[in-house]
This record gives C-alpha cells, structure tokens and sequence, in this order.
C-alpha cells in the first residue's frame, strides 16, 4: 500500500492533574516547563509561528504553547474542538481525557481550577461553550 494512503494513527493522550503535579500519560510535566519537555512527549511540533512570541502547534494532537523571551512555556493549550479558524489553532482536535485527581473532567464546563503552583483555565468566553482548557502556572499561587 503506498504510504500516502495509510491513515496516521491517532495517539491519546491522558493528563492527570493534581495538587502537586500533571502528568500527560506517563511524562511528569512541570510549568513553566521547556521545548524539549514537551517534545520529549509530543514530538517535534507541526508548525512554529513568529510573531510577538514563538508558538509551537502539534497539529495532530490538538496541543499549542507559546515560548517567552525566557525560553519558558507557561502553560499547554488543549483545543477540543476546531471551529476557530484561527493560524494559532491546531489542525485536529484533541482526542484524549483529563482528569482532575481521579475524575474524569474532559467535558465539564469550569472556569478555572487552581491546583497549587499549576491550574486548568477554560479556553473561550464565559458566554460561551469552552472550545478547550489550558494547563500551566497559576498565578494566584502564593507559595
């Protein structure tokens, strides 16, 4: 069969957020965290945009981070539906489950939950179903 034909498969990918930690199936995960951090667990990026900052889209995953002047990523955006035809927006939405401790949270409406050092922010208006969520430094963190 030639090889344009074969469908690429599909990798799920399951985060587990904690108090004290996140985990993307069994890569421990720490923010601000790195390009080769995340590399190590999604693979080289799809795509990298220039603009104010440097953005890493994994197309196929569903995932977009942006690097600051530091060299450090704040948080991983997950894009969970499509819809926005945005450059920045990944491809393909993400396929996998996240969960908060032992639930189960993929689909929930939630706004923010804060973790400790790390929280889930909702991605979209208030007004709207959210169309992803976004895991990185919470800010309120006192610590």
């Amino acid at each position: 069969m030639l090889k344009f034909f074969k469908k690429k498969k599909q990798t799920n990918f399951n985060i587990k957020c904690a108090t004290d930690y996140v985990k993307i199936n069994e890569h421990m995960l720490d923010f601000p965290c790195s390009n080769e951090d995340l590399t190590k667990i999604f693979g080289e990026p799809t795509r990298k945009i220039s603009s104010s900052n440097e953005y890493l889209i994994w197309d196929e995953f569903g995932f977009l981070c942006s690097v600051n002047d530091n060299d450090q990523i704040l948080s991983l955006s997950v894009y969970q539906g499509n819809n926005n035809p945005s450059e920045y927006v990944p491809q393909t939405s993400f396929y996998g489950k996240l969960f908060f401790e032992e639930d189960d949270i993929t689909f929930n409406e939630f706004s923010k939950i804060g973790l400790g050092k790390i929280a889930i922010h909702r991605l979209g208006s208030e007004a709207e179903t959210r169309f992803g969520f976004s895991i990185g430094v919470n800010n309120d963190f006192k610590g």
